[in-house]
């Protein structure tokens, strides 16, 4: 399934430029990432990623698919959450924008051997004992960029809930023994707004928060602000339809942060241990883009 998948990305964006710009209703964006480390709301997924990207559009009507191919950690080797050193991951986002707002939906496919749609309910709890469950997850989203009505004034909004996948609380019982599960709603709130500098640098800093127990904060704490993070660009354009970008960020997660777990030497990236998981992340990348 993954090789028929690179295929038909790879087919999709050699013809893209070609239809495109015959057809100048359509919008669209092609290109790739290429980071040190897989940095997301506050979490760390992976080491060295390749995360390429691509988005057709019409009348605010947008589609867009995205990848990551990247090992759990820079050793190349399982951690103890995976059982591959390899984690990929395919989004595929449908949404539409107007004024500044965008909404839309989200399916993340982590090849997990389950149908790309298999979307179930909340499994039985002998299922989700056996790992009987589909580990992709699919959220809801709703997006305002002041820009596109002020261009003058960069600033982004943006909330984001799971609403079907892998995302359970566990409910326990007075003597500590699992009775149950509920679907966790896990969600996130973030605000960002993006200074220019000369010789077109930006920062970009951004407060990220999850209103209530969820992914973000490991199911472990209630509101918790998971991810204060600042972000250095540097973006050129080398023509009307190809532009490079340069960044290096910075982000730290709160939820449940102490000295022991800013920077721990026995999880390199994302674990669902709580004490563990890395709470300080760092990531260089460039990006390549055509549109």
């Amino acid at each position: 399934m993954k090789k028929r998948i690179l295929v038909v990305f790879t087919a999709i964006t050699l013809a893209l430029p070609s239809f495109a710009w015959e057809f100048p209703g359509f919008e669209w964006n092609v290109g790739a990432d290429v980071t040190s480390s897989y940095l997301w709301r506050g979490l760390n997924f992976g080491g060295l990623a390749l995360q390429p990207d691509l988005m057709v559009g019409y009348g605010g009507l947008q589609l867009e698919t995205w990848a990551n191919l990247s090992p759990a950690d820079w050793t190349f080797k399982p951690l103890p959450d995976y059982e591959s050193a390899f984690v990929p991951e395919l989004d595929l986002t449908l949404s539409y924008r107007i004024f500044g707002f965008k909404v839309g939906l989200t399916h993340m496919y982590y090849f997990d051997g389950s149908k790309f749609l298999d979307v179930r309910k909340v499994p039985s709890l002998e299922d989700y004992n056996n790992g009987n469950y589909g580990g992709h997850q699919t959220e809801v989203f709703a997006e305002f960029n002041l820009d596109e009505i002020v261009e003058e004034l960069p600033l982004h909004i943006g909330w984001y809930t799971f609403i079907l996948g892998d995302d359970y609380i566990e409910i326990y019982d007075d003597d500590d023994n699992l009775t149950g599960i509920k679907r966790a709603y896990s969600s996130y709130f973030d605000v960002s707004y993006q200074f220019g500098l000369p010789l077109g640098f930006s920062i970009t800093p951004t407060v990220g928060m999850t209103p209530w127990k969820g992914m973000y904060n490991y199911y472990e704490e209630n509101f918790s602000v998971n991810n204060v993070s600042l972000k250095l660009n540097w973006e050129h354009e080398f023509t009307d339809h190809f532009a490079i970008d340069v960044y290096a960020q910075g982000m730290v997660n709160t939820a449940g942060i102490n000295k022991d777990n800013v920077w721990p030497k026995l999880s390199q990236s994302y674990s669902m241990d709580y004490e563990k998981s890395r709470r300080l992340h760092f990531a260089v990348g460039v990006g390549i883009w055509f549109y």
